[in-house]
């Protein structure tokens, strides 16, 4: 009967649990989204959330789509994993980013997104074993390097001229690895398009008149550099022998992501020795205390690093812990031991006799 019990109760089980493993799963993409001086570069693409990248355009065709006085940002604002791009028949997982287009009057600064563009558009996908989709071809991927390998231009150049290109009569096209260009030509027209070595969208020009793409020529991209930064001990010497000292840091604040907007997002971690500390907000006044180090000399490393991750070090405040009494010429003098007790005893001698005198009087 307790057997009879137990296979059922575990055959019970299994019927609960078997669905769960029946049931089809779709994982969780992980998104990258702007997230301050912890931002991360959107995987397989040089991007980052919150950049800007500011064109020029032209287009003979399409005067009325693209006036003369305009020009146009690229706005990156998210990356994440998706199987699925603009419609596109299913795919598998690849790094999708996303993005605005937006187009700007230079004379009023009035911004409006540009044809046939949605808000926060997948601008382009990439799988490295399956190939790369993109509505404007804007951006590129890029490989462990961090460079713009020739499979990668070739799968570029293949979605270009499959789709962009395909009602265009060109007999010709070629990719040019070492300028990381790629080119459509015939006798009358040409296409091409270049790329900087780690994938962003330099130049694209071409001479056809039914084609809404416009002529864009990179005019600014973010300065991912290192902060500019300097500081200065509170005496203004680059040698302290306290443990407990205080900095004034001076950043130059920049605008990072070519938003138009200085950025003064920031954190810093400073080493003693061989340990770093925990990255954390700059204060006005740094008030730092190295603990309890070994006597000896340290330089003391100060980093800073921007909304992109990319950090700043300076090595410039010497620390020279003050020895130990009786280890040399350290900050009191050194006398040998023995002598020292001999004054000691001395003088308490001295003064137990006068107290023993002042009694008997």
């Amino acid at each position: 009967m307790k057997n009879s019990k137990r296979i059922i109760l575990i055959s019970i089980l299994t019927l609960m649990i078997l669905p769960l493993f029946l049931i089809p799963r779709t994982a969780v993409a992980q998104e990258w989204i702007y997230d301050g001086v912890d931002t991360e570069r959107i995987p397989n693409f040089s991007v980052y959330p919150t950049e800007w990248y500011v064109g020029n355009i032209t287009h003979i065709g399409y005067p009325a789509y693209f006036p003369d006085e305009n020009y146009t940002i690229f706005e990156i604002v998210k990356g994440n994993i998706s199987d699925t791009y603009l419609g596109m028949p299913p795919l598998p997982n690849g790094t999708v980013v996303y993005g605005n287009i937006w187009m700007v009057n230079a004379t009023s600064g009035e911004k409006e997104l540009g044809p046939n563009v949605i808000p926060e558009m997948p601008l382009c996908w990439y799988n490295a074993s399956f190939g790369y989709a993109s509505f404007f071809t804007s951006i590129i991927p890029i490989d462990d390097s961090g460079k713009v390998s020739a499979q990668i231009l070739q799968n570029v150049s293949n979605w270009v001229g499959g789709v962009h290109l395909e009602d265009y009569p060109f007999q010709n096209n070629a990719t040019y690895p070492n300028i990381y260009s790629i080119r459509y030509w015939n006798s009358t027209d040409y296409f091409m398009v270049n790329f900087t070595d780690d994938g962003i969208f330099k130049k694209l020009e071409h001479t056809l008149l039914t084609l809404q793409m416009p002529n864009v020529t990179l005019m600014s991209q973010p300065a991912q550099l290192p902060p500019d930064f300097s500081f200065t001990t509170e005496t203004e010497s680059l040698t302290v022998n306290s443990t407990d000292f205080k900095l004034n840091i001076t950043i130059t604040d920049a605008d990072n992501n070519n938003d138009g907007e200085i950025d003064t997002d920031y954190l810093y971690r400073i080493q003693n020795g061989t340990e770093w500390s925990d990255w954390a907000t700059i204060p006005d006044l740094l008030d730092w205390d190295l603990g309890d180090v070994e006597e000896g000399s340290y330089d003391i490393t100060v980093e800073v690093k921007n909304m992109y991750g990319v950090a700043q070090e300076e090595i410039t405040i010497e620390f020279t812990l003050p020895e130990e009494p009786g280890d040399g010429d350290g900050i009191i003098p050194s006398y040998p031991i023995a002598l020292i007790s001999i004054i000691v005893l001395f003088s308490i001698s001295i003064i137990i006799h006068k107290y023993r005198k002042k009694l008997r009087l």
